[in-house]
């Protein structure tokens, strides 16, 4: 996979032999952990094995890989509760994301 914003392999390349062809080689791959909220809740990527050398000129396979995100998007409130007087009352609060957005956020 190039798009290591969503997910790391290793390793990143796999070499068969002569002698090893027939032994699967284990490939981990390791979703990347940020602190964006991603719409929908999952980014997906594609990592591509293409074979060349000893008789195995362009042939690929696939994997499709779905990250779930674990930020949950959220508001945080200073203040739940607010008390005021009626002729001259006033207080403030403040509001802030819970996790960093992919956009702008109204």
């Amino acid at each position: 996979s190039r798009d290591t914003l969503i997910a790391n392999v290793n390793p990143v390349s796999l070499t068969f032999t002569r002698e090893n062809w027939r032994v699967a080689q284990t490939v981990t791959v390791t979703g990347v952990d940020d602190d964006l909220v991603n719409d929908g809740g999952r980014r997906t990527v594609t990592i591509s094995h293409t074979a060349s050398g000893g008789g195995y000129g362009n042939v690929e396979a696939t994997v499709s890989v779905t990250v779930t995100d674990d930020d949950d998007a959220g508001l945080v409130v200073s203040e739940r509760t607010l008390s005021l007087g009626e002729a001259d009352g006033t207080d403030t609060y403040t509001v802030q994301l819970a996790r960093q957005p992919t956009g702008n956020v109204t």
